[in-house]
This record gives structure tokens, sequence and C-alpha cells, in this order.
């Protein structure tokens, strides 16, 4: 890892330590368990880097000593942990990050992509998406939209981040039905990743395990894993 890379993964580490209000110590080589209340109602686990952490009340911590990273990083995994507890709502994302800006392909200015700040063009997306995938992308709950145009001045696709704990921007995206496999989510997501580099944000992008089209969107784009996330709720 370089320089850059590096300095970029201790601030997602600072940043992923905050959001589960742990200490930056309890991301270490290895994995750390960290016993949560009694009243807690959720498991977390955590690999970024190599360096994992599992939270959760003492019954599950003590089970979790007995899995591996990788059935930790599962739904699977998570659930068999407090099946007997109610287990609901399992999630496990892949999280991809990059340090540097995103070359843009070579183009004519002509050719150069039409993009709209517009929040009404965000709800036509939206609007013409079936509403799993609108559920999926979350663009509503992010705060910085890009919108691609056709040149029909028709709205095509939309990219968008959200700042997350000061240092990070979450990014997301989504083609309306009709106009996908053509590249468009590639351009605007490009374009979105180089802003939040300008805005001094770290893009990380969180994929569901079940949306291996964000992921593969995120691999294209020249986004590289460095975690995995797993939850779920119980009680």
């Amino acid at each position: 890892m370089d320089a850059t890379s590096a300095h970029v993964a201790s601030i997602l580490k600072v940043a992923w330590a905050r959001s589960l209000g742990i200490g930056d110590r309890d991301l270490a080589p290895g994995r750390e368990h960290v016993a949560l209340g009694s009243d807690a109602r959720s498991l977390t686990f955590l690999s970024v880097f190599g360096e994992s952490v599992f939270l959760g009340p003492e019954w599950a911590v003590e089970r979790a000593r007995e899995l591996s990273d990788d059935q930790l990083g599962s739904e699977r995994g998570m659930l068999s942990i407090a099946k007997d507890r109610g287990a609901r709502r399992a999630r496990a994302e892949t999280l991809l990050f990059t340090p540097d800006y995103l070359p843009p392909p070579p183009m004519h200015p002509s050719e150069a992509p039409l993009i709209s700040r517009d929040r009404e063009m965000v709800n036509e997306v939206v609007r013409a998406c079936p509403p799993d995938d609108v559920e999926a992308a979350e663009l509503s709950e992010h705060s910085e939209w890009f919108t691609l145009l056709d040149n029909e001045m028709n709205p095509v696709a939309c990219a968008a981040y959200e700042e997350w704990q000061g240092f990070v921007a979450n990014m997301t995206a989504l083609t309306i039905p009709e106009a996908r496999q053509r590249g468009y989510s590639k351009t605007v997501s490009l374009i979105a990743t180089n802003v939040a580099l300008d805005a001094g944000l770290v893009p990380q992008w969180r994929a569901h395990r079940t949306n291996a089209n964000a992921w593969h969107l995120a691999e294209a784009l020249g986004y590289d894993k460095f975690g995995t996330l797993a939850t779920v709720e119980f009680g």
C-alpha cells in the first residue's frame, strides 16, 4: 500500500470506529470483541483492511468467538448467532473505496456528458425505477446529486454522495431500466466520485451482498474492496 492509500486507510478506519462508538484501538490486527449492554438489540461485525471487531451483548460475543471472520461477515453467520433471540433484518455489505481521481474516458468536447444538479431530475429517475432498485440505491438519503441527461434532455442515470463522519463520501447510483447496460451509471458515478474528492472526502461504496450491480459498478470504476460490514437485529 502506497503512502496515499495508507493515509486514506487510516481515515476510513477512524470514520468506521467513530460510527460504531468504539475507540480507534478497537480496530486492530486480529479480531476484537466488544461486549455491549444487555439492552442491545443488534449485532455488528466490521472488517476493514485486515482488522476486525464484533459488537454485541456478552452472550453474542461468546458465540462469535467460535466463528471465523468469513462466517461473521455473512448474513447467514450473523443470523446463526441470534437465531434463538428473534433474529431479523440481517444485512451484509462489501465496502470499497478509491483514494485517487478516476480518469475520464477520451472524448471530443462535443461529447461531454450533460449533468443536472436539479433535484427534480433525481425525482424523475426515482419514479422511473422499480421500488426495489430505489430502496437499494437510497438516492433520497444522499445530499449531492448528479443526474446524466440524454440528447433529449431526459434524465437517464443519477449518482449521488452523502458526507459521512466528516471525512467520507458514501456513494450510490441508479439508472432507469430502459437505459441500462450503456455505461451511463459509470459515467455519472465517475463525475460524482471526482467531485467528492474535490471536496476533500474519501469516496466509499457500500454494496449490499445481494446487489451485484453496485459491486460490479464500483469495481469497474476502479474502487478497491477494503472490508465487510454485517449486521443483524434481534429481540
